[in-house]
């Protein structure tokens, strides 16, 4: 598959295109998995600045050159792309015009193209393509990655192998942009609350003295090394934002912080010495950069700078949000692709196994809360996905139960389509009881081996080799 990924941030724009490598592995099941094994990248873009109309609008037609330029430089014609994501990160997340210009772009990029906005989301694929989740398997511990551009530090906590918890700062190298005599330029309210909450008088127009720029980007390190390293309720530190994951039991020590993003790029640049070199990217960047070493030095943790430190998000966006499905799918292809599915999760009785009774009405609520939440009123627009959990013992009595139930609930509902995404292996014996009791006339997807949550939307691809079939779980927070 030819992937692509962009990432449009608060200061930067940029795209990466990459070849996927698939492979239909064998583990200890007779069942096939297809998995990615292998990326080579094709081509990556510079950086951009990220185009704006005004402080709260995109220039959609701006971005729109600049990525119909680089895919013209790749070689590459949207149609050659087969999957990957646009993702729009840090403050540019909060303009306006964020939502539609990011299914728009996604719409142009390619044919399996998904928009993606969330400080947890960026989190995570930010942690995924630096590297720092593939290395959580590799040692004891917490690898915690902080993806820091510049709106937003945003960070993912990562153990075995799969991520625990994210936490999102108003962190960032450009919250501040000043001239290169010291002017302060532009502060994001955000932080010109914080400021003025914490006596300092700086305001755009006034010129900034280098040691009170110090202290600032030094408390800002503080309480995100603090924050991040002493498990404690994250909303205590007044820069967090949206809804941390809360911490559940003990969590394992933090062995190793990496830290990825723009500011991640410049942990390895040395001090700054004057105000004019504090300046010269006309933010804090260098800043931050450097108190963030400072501040380190008082845990026994040494901060890491990422190989790919400024892509990783873009990185991850184009390798890390396609799953596949395909061991025992019951799919009617003439039906895709489909985009932006919402999901609903199946919630289970405590008896699953024992009480058939119980599961049929599980899946019926299902149904039921996915009308009422997603209804257009035009039942054959009515599509939504239920998520069978794992835990559902495979056995034919529940499999039938389940497809009777499902299909029953569509008939009664007048939809047209059932859309089921199953954890483990029962999807295509779930889709042929359902063309059995039907007779083949409800026409329905049956998935496997894919994990969703409540609330999450997905898109499915085309089938790519026999029953190899992309799907992608996205989650789509545009911040208020």
């Amino acid at each position: 598959m030819i992937s692509v990924g962009i990432d449009i941030g608060t200061s930067t724009t940029k795209c990466i295109f990459s070849r996927l490598e698939i492979e239909r592995c064998y583990g200890a099941s007779v069942l096939p998995q297809f998995k990615i094994t292998g990326r080579k990248v094709i081509y990556e873009s510079p950086m951009y600045s990220t185009p704006l109309l005004s402080d709260v609008d995109i220039d959609h037609l701006a971005l729109h050159a600049i990525l119909a330029g680089e895919y013209e430089r790749a070689g590459l014609q949207p149609e050659d792309v087969d999957t990957g994501a646009v993702i729009i990160t840090g403050e540019t997340a909060v303009k306006h015009n964020a939502d539609q210009i990011v299914h728009y772009l996604a719409r142009f990029a390619g044919k399996f193209v998904v928009a993606q906005a969330g400080g947890d989301l960026e989190a995570v694929l930010a942690g995924k393509g630096s590297g720092a989740e593939a290395r959580s398997l590799e040692i004891a511990g917490q690898v915690v990655n902080i993806d820091i551009g510049g709106g937003t530090a945003n960070c993912a906590f990562f153990a075995g192998g799969s991520c625990a918890r994210t936490i999102n700062f108003h962190v960032g190298g450009r919250l501040i942009r000043l001239d290169s005599q010291g002017k302060v330029l532009k502060l994001f309210p955000v932080i010109a609350e914080w400021m003025s909450r914490e006596g300092y008088g700086l305001e755009e127009g006034d010129l900034a003295d280098l040691e009170q720029l110090r202290e600032i980007t030094g408390k800002w390190s503080d309480m995100l090394l603090d924050t991040i390293l002493n498990p404690r309720d994250p909303k205590v530190c007044p820069l967090v934002y949206g809804q941390p994951e809360e911490i559940t039991g003990t969590a394992e020590p933090v062995s190793e912080l990496w830290v990825s993003g723009g500011v991640g790029l410049l942990l390895e640049h040395p001090g700054t010495r004057s105000l004019a070199e504090a300046v010269r990217f006309g933010d804090i960047g260098p800043l931050l950069a450097e108190s963030l070493v400072k501040a380190a030095a008082n845990y026994s943790i040494k901060l890491r700078t990422t190989p790919e430190a400024q892509r990783a998000t873009v990185i991850g966006a184009g390798v890390h949000t396609t799953s596949l499905s395909g061991s025992t799918v019951f799919v009617d292809s003439g039906l895709l692709p489909l985009r932006n599915i919402p999901v609903v999760k199946l919630s289970l009785p405590e008896q699953a196994e024992g009480d058939l009774a119980g599961l049929a009405a599980a899946v019926e609520n299902a149904f039921a809360e996915g009308k009422r939440r997603f209804g257009t009123g035009v039942p054959a627009d009515l599509h939504f996905a239920v998520s069978i959990p794992g835990c559902i013992p495979e056995t034919y009595p529940v499999i039938r139960r389940i497809a009777s139930a499902a299909a029953e609930a569509s008939l009664r509902n007048g939809m047209k389509v059932i859309i089921l995404i199953c954890e483990n292996d029962i999807a295509k014996a779930v889709g042929n009881v359902i063309h059995l009791l039907t007779r083949g006339e409800q026409r329905c997807i049956c998935l496997d081996q894919i994990a969703v949550r409540h609330g999450d939307y997905i898109d499915i691809g085309y089938p790519l080799d026999g029953d190899c079939i992309p799907v992608a779980v996205k989650t789509l927070v545009f911040q208020p």
